[in-house]
């Protein structure tokens, strides 16, 4: 093989293997990044105190990890809106050889109750070789329909009490998780379409981070008609934050989350 061949053979194997972690990345970032969600602030008396024990505001930091390396950074904070209406946001920025990926994601959510209700979902990203893309959901409760674009796309579609945008479906498996009761099965609006996602309880763990060893409940994600899963660690003493998530697709591990900060 010429010296010209290689070098555009090796440049098609770098790139595929970054469209591979992409794909994972977001996956894990929106389900598990995802996961941060944590509650009001303390009030002072009981009738101001919040309805869902994972609401609390915090900020957390991860590093990214694909093939043993670390690839990238990703944040994550949750703060409650002069409103009353909740807001997660997220940032990651990754690199692999000379390729790179920044997103930003926030998620805007009222809660009525044990209820969710998403009102905003916005992703904005930043690939190599890729045009940029921005992707808008609003949640209109009050017609019952959800709002779409994507890349040129627009759609318009019936919600339904329930349906959770990807940045707020982990709040309400955390607060299951917190309140000792079976993780029920979700529905998620993603791009003009309806996802069924459901959860496994798979034991406890304890996974060493920089803050040392951290006893953690393990949660499964279970896609089947993908042909993937995703893993997520949930600390038990730390209002159980996702300290770590990890995305196999096919039997190969494509990226993992791990907490540095929080």
């Amino acid at each position: 093989m010429s010296v010209s061949a290689t070098k555009t053979a090796s440049l098609t194997w770098t790139i595929s293997r970054f469209n591979k972690l992409l794909i994972a990345l977001s996956s894990v970032t929106l389900l598990a990044a995802t996961l941060l969600f944590s509650a009001t602030s303390q009030a002072e008396n009981t009738s101001e105190k919040p309805v869902l024990s994972a609401l609390k505001p915090y900020s957390i930091k991860y590093k990214v990890v694909h093939d043993g390396d670390d690839v990238g950074t990703a944040s994550r904070q949750l703060t409650q809106l002069s409103n009353g209406q909740w807001q997660i946001a997220m940032e990651s920025d990754i690199s692999y050889y000379f390729l790179s990926d920044k997103r930003q994601e926030t998620s805007r959510f009222a809660v009525d109750g044990e209820q969710i209700l998403p009102i905003m979902y916005q992703r904005l990203s930043e690939t190599s070789f890729r045009s940029d893309s921005t992707l808008l959901q609003n949640f209109d409760w009050d017609n019952m329909i959800e709002q779409g674009s994507y890349k040129g796309d627009q759609w318009n579609q019936p919600l339904k009490i329930g349906y959770l945008d990807q940045l707020t479906q982990i709040t309400l498996v955390r607060e299951h998780l917190l309140t000792q009761r079976p993780i029920p099965a979700i529905d998620i609006s993603y791009r003009g379409s309806i996802r069924h996602h459901e959860f496994k309880v798979l034991g406890q763990e304890t996974i060493k981070t920089r803050k040392g060893n951290i006893k953690t409940a393990k949660v499964q994600l279970n896609e089947k008609e993908r042909d993937r899963q995703t893993n997520f660690w949930f600390a038990l003493e730390h209002n159980m934050l996702p300290v770590q998530v990890q995305r196999i697709k096919e039997g190969e591990e494509q990226a993992k989350l791990i907490a540095t900060d929080w």
